[in-house]
């Protein structure tokens, strides 16, 4: 196949470093980590042109087989050559952040600073471990340095929009989108963060508009139908929603979110049948998540099947023994069933793992005579403990 035409052409031709880089490309996409890594290797022997790229290539080869310190080196060694390399910049901040070394390596970051204060580069790269640690503030002024420096620095006005959803200052995330969609053109990314940034407006129609048009740059682009999903669920059109959230099912069958917003809206139509069978998909790839549990079990209480709705909350502590809301959820079916002294046994529990999540209950019920119950038994807890 193609190795043997490429070691057939090699031979011909021992120095061509090109040859030698898709060898290491094809044996990398193979999972053939250590031979590509032999490829690339020979080629830093004779070549410093392709120097950053090559050590990219091998940071990825072993980060790959999960030997985060080598890959750390070579993506260390490639931003060494291009301050520039995106790539290798993100892995990097990526494999530090596994191995538990992002916080100390600002200095490593804070060294190109130093060495050139008018690097844009330099402070983008910082921008991004600030990000990646937290470090909202942090990271809007690093990108903001470096847009002083080159204003046209499209990444850099993309990631400060970014930074600004992560701190919901959502008016300004929209002028940095803006901004990058103004220099970059149109990108999937670019229409999802604008949509985003309305849809933290609640803007649902222009957030819709701006997924959709994202969706139809890239129709597996699955984030995009999930954020148009999402926002007309906000207009309570469930049908349509449905549609959305069905897409992203199709693109991404091994997405929990994806099942649970699906199952969501089932249940808003009608479909009982259709809804149970989401959540059962849901609840198989993340069982750990109570959310899924929650919403499931819902749909057996809303039928007056509360038996049902009890049994899958048991299941649920099962595997969530420290969960304080499933404690008092599985108490309001309990109530709600009539069987009191369990109800009051599990909302102990809840009530011991986190006594302020109680307050869930009188949402949940919002009779008075059932409030004043509760009451009640709140109280006893507060007196015997």
């Amino acid at each position: 196949g193609a190795i043997a035409l490429l070691q057939q052409a090699r031979n011909l031709n021992p120095n061509d470093v090109d040859l030698t880089m898709n060898l290491g490309s094809i044996y990398s996409f193979r999972g053939e980590f250590d031979k590509a890594i032999e490829f690339y290797n020979e080629v830093l022997l004779y070549d410093n042109e392709l120097a950053d790229e090559v050590h990219y290539n091998l940071g990825l080869c072993y980060q790959r087989k999960q030997d985060y310190n080598n890959a750390i080196d070579h993506y260390k060694k490639s931003i060494e050559e291009n301050l520039s390399h995106e790539g290798a910049l993100y892995e990097l901040a990526y494999c530090l952040d596994v191995v538990g070394q992002l916080e100390n390596s600002i200095s490593y970051y804070k060294k190109f600073i130093d060495e050139d204060p008018y690097s844009e580069a330099a402070w983008y790269n910082i921008g991004i471990v600030y990000n990646k640690l937290g470090k909202f503030e942090e990271a809007i002024d690093a990108y903001g340095y470096a847009l002083a420096i080159d204003e046209s620095f499209a990444s850099a006005h993309y990631n400060l929009g970014n930074t600004y959803l992560n701190i919901l200052e959502f008016s300004k995330a929209l002028v940095s989108f803006n901004q990058t969609l103004s220099l970059e053109g149109p990108s999937p990314e670019t229409y999802c963060g604008i949509a985003n940034a309305h849809e933290g407006l609640e803007q649902f129609e222009s957030g819709l508009k701006f997924y959709q048009k994202a969706a139809k740059l890239d129709t597996l682009y699955d984030e995009a139908w999930f954020g148009a999903g999402y926002c007309l669920e906000r207009k309570e059109k469930w049908h349509q929603a449905l549609h959305f959230y069905n897409k992203c099912v199709k693109i991404d069958h091994h997405n929990s979110e994806y099942w649970k917003a699906a199952g969501r809206m089932e249940a808003k139509i009608g479909n009982v049948i259709s809804a149970i069978s989401a959540f059962e998909e849901a609840n198989n790839l993340s069982p750990d998540e109570a959310e899924i549990w929650m919403e499931w079990s819902m749909i057996y209480f809303e039928q007056g099947e509360y038996n049902k709705a009890i049994a899958l909350m048991e299941d649920a502590l099962n595997v969530l023994p420290d969960n304080a809301d499933l404690y008092y959820r599985i108490a309001a079916y309990c109530i709600e069933a009539g069987k009191l002294k369990e109800a009051f046994n599990y909302l102990e529990n809840g009530l011991m793992l986190n006594f302020d999540g109680h307050t869930a209950l009188f949402d949940f019920f919002p009779k008075i005579e059932t409030q004043k119950n509760l009451f009640r038994i709140i109280n006893q807890f507060r007196t015997k403990n």
